[in-house]
């Protein structure tokens, strides 16, 4: 065992390898570029990222110590290879141009070049769905293939953290200053916040970053110690910074969950923050004597007001007008059905709209982008209008969105990468300690929320998802029990 803690000790003493610290250095560039540029919807600003991911897959495939070798291995990396070549082919196979037919006296398409074969309606558009998914792909499989140490990884979530956080910040001085310009450049007609021109954008980013602060600022409090066999007292105080950097942050993020007006952000935003102060009070009862309870009692309701007065201060007319209804013109009459589907802007009709749309070609798709193609053929006509105004190229079901545009083949390749990382959080080995419960939580209210908009639609939440799913297992994974005492040890030695 003595062996064990000195060779240990180099890797303790630094943070990780020169190739790690590369891949590491990227890896926070390329999630924090996104968030700060559109939230990475821009097709001008997607360059830079593709850029990234490629120096970053050059990392991954020249670094030793068995990464590469890992990274071959690796069922996920090849599900999304196969995944970013069936993008590929509805990109070759783009290029439909839309004719009016005289006999049917209607509006239709060319077929593809190559029948019965991947496509897409635009070239551009379908260049945009790898433009997104290959840096999600990069990002996962470099995680996957060990190249960062634990700690590392540990380092680059409180990162995603720290850089969510300050871009409510920004979006706070944004939002008081009154501007109607986003970034103070571009005039925007609707609400935006921070660097999200779509509120139903900035609403789930900032309540998965405030469900990752709390399983990592919980995992400081409750589990860091006895993760290396040490007195959970003893350790709890040992980065009183850290700790107040990240419940900073928490209140920081759930504050830019509400002002970005969402309707659906402000609820589960809510129910994040039940659901961290629940958990902090079952963990924190159990270690706590009855004076650490009081402080920890004390700091809750010191935390709840002190949110609930940002919110209300800085955004209750915005909040009010989400929140009230829907106007209809005077003299207009609406019965219970139609003010439902009026107030879920009729979501319910284009969800169904995109099923029809999917069984057209339930096997390849539609392509990237393809739904706003094809579903004025699926919805009344006195919804055509809305489909120019309010934004309905998406479905706003994000999972019905990518079964219209990717079909059987495409959808089951991406549910399946997913799939067979999320199993790996439920293995024996993997600790359902607080970074995994709250991260989770996260999961779960943002999965919630692709049920009634389009989160996965950004970028900017699509890696960050992306790098919680890969590397919250890895570091919630247990170690053998003389490895982690004898880390403990050097962690207690070096101040760690």
């Amino acid at each position: 065992m003595r062996f064990q803690a000195m060779s240990d000790a180099p890797e303790i003493g630094r943070l990780f390898r020169r190739d790690g610290a590369v891949a590491w250095s990227l890896l926070a560039f390329l999630t924090s570029y996104t968030a700060w540029a559109w939230g990475g919807v821009r097709p001008s600003f997607h360059v830079v990222g593709v850029a990234v991911s490629v120096v970053l897959l050059a990392v991954v495939i020249v670094s030793g110590g068995g990464a590469r070798q890992r990274w071959r291995r690796d069922p996920v990396m090849y599900l999304g290879a196969a995944f970013l070549g069936f993008l590929a082919l509805q990109w070759a196979n783009a290029g439909r141009e839309q004719y009016f037919d005289v006999g049917f006296q209607r509006w239709m398409y060319t077929p593809p070049r190559w029948r019965n074969w991947p496509s897409a309606f635009s070239r551009d558009e379908a260049r945009q769905m790898l433009a997104w998914f290959f840096p999600a792909w990069v990002i996962v499989t470099s995680i996957r293939t060990r190249l960062l140490p634990r700690r590392a990884l540990r380092a680059l979530l409180r990162f995603l953290v720290f850089n969510a956080a300050a871009l409510a910040v920004f979006g706070v001085v944004q939002f008081v200053s009154g501007t109607a310009a986003i970034y103070w450049v571009q005039p925007l007609k609707e609400p935006f916040f921070a660097s999200f021109g779509y509120g139903n954008h900035a609403a789930p980013f900032f309540v998965l970053a405030a469900a990752l602060a709390a399983g990592l600022l919980y995992r400081e409090a409750f589990d860091a110690a006895g993760e290396y066999g040490m007195d959970v007292s003893r350790f709890r105080l040992r980065h009183p910074g850290r700790m107040a950097g990240l419940f900073s942050a928490l209140l920081l993020c759930l504050l830019g969950a509400n002002l970005g007006l969402s309707r659906t952000g402000v609820i589960l935003a809510a129910v994040l923050a039940l659901f961290t102060a629940g958990y902090g009070w079952v963990r924190g009862w159990a270690v706590l004597e009855a004076a650490g309870r009081v402080n920890l009692a004390a700091l809750t309701l010191a935390a709840a007001a002190s949110l609930f007065f940002l919110v209300a201060g800085f955004g209750q007319k915005g909040l009010e007008r989400e929140f009230a209804p829907k106007p209809v013109e005077a003299g207009t009459l609406l019965s219970t059905g139609e003010r439902i589907q009026l107030e879920l802007g009729y979501r319910p009709v284009f969800a169904r709209a995109a099923i029809s749309a999917w069984l057209e070609q339930p096997w390849f798709g539609l392509g990237g982008w393809g739904f706003k193609y094809r579903v004025a053929d699926h919805v009344p006509r006195n919804l055509w209008p809305a489909l120019e105004t309010r934004g309905w190229a998406n479905v706003h079901v994000d999972f019905l969105q990518f079964l219209a545009e990717f079909g059987v083949v495409g959808f089951g390749l991406l549910a399946g990468s997913g799939a067979w990382m999320l199993a790996e959080w439920f293995q024996p080995r993997c600790r359902r300690h607080a970074l995994w419960v709250m991260s989770l939580a996260g999961g779960v209210l943002l999965g919630r929320f692709s049920l009634v908009d389009i989160p996965f639609r950004s970028p900017a939440i699509l890696y960050m998802g992306a790098v919680i799913l890969a590397a919250v297992s890895q570091v919630c994974t247990s170690r053998s029990q003389s490895t982690s005492r004898a880390r403990g040890v050097l962690l207690e030695r070096n101040g760690l």
